[in-house]
């Protein structure tokens, strides 16, 4: 029979106070490719255990000082030894030696007298099982590490778009909200936590009280019309200071259409907010200007247009032709003067700190 390479590296234990039958387990597991460590008494075996874990533990029930239930409930409450397999060898055929065994951590029981082809094959499955489960671990391990990984890049990046994230789940009383979202917000967070619960009444504490119908209109909305998602902007009370947010959610929908959680993000758009109203009053005032300015440049053009249209009159004497001309040139010097100060006050809109 051939086995697998990881086999032959594989150190077995055998535990069990008749030495004929620590010596036949021994030619046995030696042939199959195994090495050996053998011991006649159980704290032995323990002792052993704890200096040089074994791969796989053969243990006998019966025997002096230390039987092998209380050696197999000792070694598995060893966070090092725990994921050993223990297969118990026993003469004791009975259901409940068995049960027991079981009960006390063991992973299989072989009843003597025992063929060693079966033996064999159980220490090979139960190894086999070990390694599998290493590797699941170590998977499992390594996709944590990745996790743990990408939300703290995630993390990063709220913090730089000065953007949170939150999910709350329809029906319930809490969101789960990312560190960033408490920052926003302004709810202390664990940085050893990843995220955190809020109470949904704590959330909206935080609401300004007269913006707290245009978040409750919006979510009841998107409730009602799930397929549009919500999003909604207002302004929160934040440590003594008013801050605008904006907040926009997708849901997650049951097989009826019916929306079970909603995924979302709240943004910081203070900034936004104060650039858009700056824009906002520069707009008024440009417009203000132009309203108030438009008949004070249109006069002195209105003019112009007429003294040049008559400047081609035959009847107009030399003197008259020359006060037009006057006339034509203080026009356009106050015409002048009228632009620049148009200029100057829209110079003083776009650029607040200069003085005339």
């Amino acid at each position: 029979m051939s086995y697998p390479e990881e086999t032959q590296s594989a150190t077995i234990m055998t535990v069990d106070d008749t030495v004929e039958n620590l010596e036949l387990l021994e030619e046995m597991l030696v042939s199959a490719g195994y090495r050996v460590v053998q011991f006649p008494r159980g704290e032995l075996a323990i002792r052993a255990a704890l200096r040089n874990p074994p791969d796989l533990i053969l243990l006998d029930i019966m025997m002096p000082f230390m039987d092998g239930y209380q050696v197999c409930r000792t070694l598995k409450q060893n966070e090092a030894l725990t994921d050993i397999p223990v297969i118990f060898v026993s003469a004791l055929g009975e259901a409940d030696s068995k049960v027991k065994a079981f009960s006390e951590g063991g992973v299989d029981y072989i009843t003597k007298p025992f063929q060693d082809q079966e033996v064999l094959a159980r220490i090979r499955i139960h190894l086999e099982l070990r390694d599998a489960r290493r590797k699941l671990q170590d998977q499992a391990a390594l996709l944590e590490e990745i996790v743990r990984e990408r939300t703290y890049d995630l993390n990063q990046a709220q913090k730089v778009a000065n953007i949170g994230s939150w999910k709350f789940t329809i029906g319930e009383k809490e969101l789960v909200i990312s560190e960033q979202s408490c920052s926003i917000m302004g709810f202390g967070h664990n940085n050893m936590a990843q995220q955190m619960t809020v109470p949904f009444d704590k959330w909206i504490e935080h609401v300004h009280p007269d913006d707290l119908p245009i978040m409750m209109n919006a979510w009841q909305h998107a409730l009602d019309n799930p397929q549009e998602g919500y999003s909604a902007e207002y302004r929160i009370n934040k440590r003594e200071k008013t801050i605008w947010v904006h907040e926009h959610a997708e849901f997650e929908m049951d097989d009826e259409g019916r929306p079970l959680r909603a995924i979302g993000t709240v943004q910081d758009v203070t900034e936004r907010r104060t650039h858009l109203e700056a824009l906002e009053k520069q707009n008024e005032a440009l417009r203000e200007i132009a309203w108030t300015q438009s008949h004070v440049v249109r006069a002195p053009l209105v003019r112009l247009m007429g003294l040049i249209a008559v400047l081609d009159d035959e009847n107009f004497t030399s003197l008259d032709r020359e006060k037009t001309l006057d006339e034509i040139i203080r026009s356009a010097n106050e015409l002048d003067d009228t632009i620049r100060e148009i200029t100057r006050k829209t110079d003083r809109i776009f650029k607040p700190g200069e003085t005339e």
